[in-house]
């Protein structure tokens, strides 16, 4: 069992380590070197929401963030991005995120949610979100490179969006 819960600064640390673990896995995240403290306050700022699932010790299990997509006059668009702890996947904690996310989208005034870079082999990434609304605009062909080593495998990245 979990609560949803904004992030204190402890838990935007915990936060930290399971991006850096599913950046280790190469599947899902453009990042390829794993996050540091200072790269964390310039990621999730701290005027940005970033909430989380922790359990009832407090341990965080999964966690979102959003911000603007852009600026100025496409500063309406929101972006949002998941993370769920490897060992708690399958709890349902990505959805309740999701919704979440949506519903903060709203109360923040945004207009739609764009994703820029849903990685097309992220199957259940991508049926979660169509199962919420969010239609694919666009696939960039090869536009993803999985995994950390020598010989790197190219699959493509999807643009997802929807309307609020």
């Amino acid at each position: 069992m979990f609560e949803l819960c904004e992030m204190n600064d402890t838990q935007r640390l915990e936060c930290m380590h399971i991006f850096n673990r599913i950046i280790e896995e190469g599947e899902t995240y453009p990042w390829d070197e794993p996050l540091t403290e200072q790269v964390l306050a310039d990621v999730w700022k701290p005027r940005e929401p970033v909430w989380g699932a922790v359990d009832a010790d407090g341990t965080v299990l999964g966690f979102a963030h959003i911000h603007p997509n852009g600026f100025g006059r496409t500063g309406h668009i929101a972006n949002c991005g998941y993370a769920v702890d490897g060992t708690t996947r399958g709890m349902g904690i990505g959805k309740a995120l999701v919704a979440k996310s949506i519903d903060v989208a709203r109360e923040m005034g945004f207009k739609g949610i764009q994703f820029n870079a849903v990685v097309a082999t992220n199957t259940v990434a991508v049926k979660l979100y169509e199962s919420f609304g969010f239609s694919i605009i666009g696939t960039i062909p090869g536009g993803f490179r999985l995994g950390n080593n020598d010989t790197p495998t190219y699959v493509d990245r999807h643009i997802m969006y929807l309307e609020l």
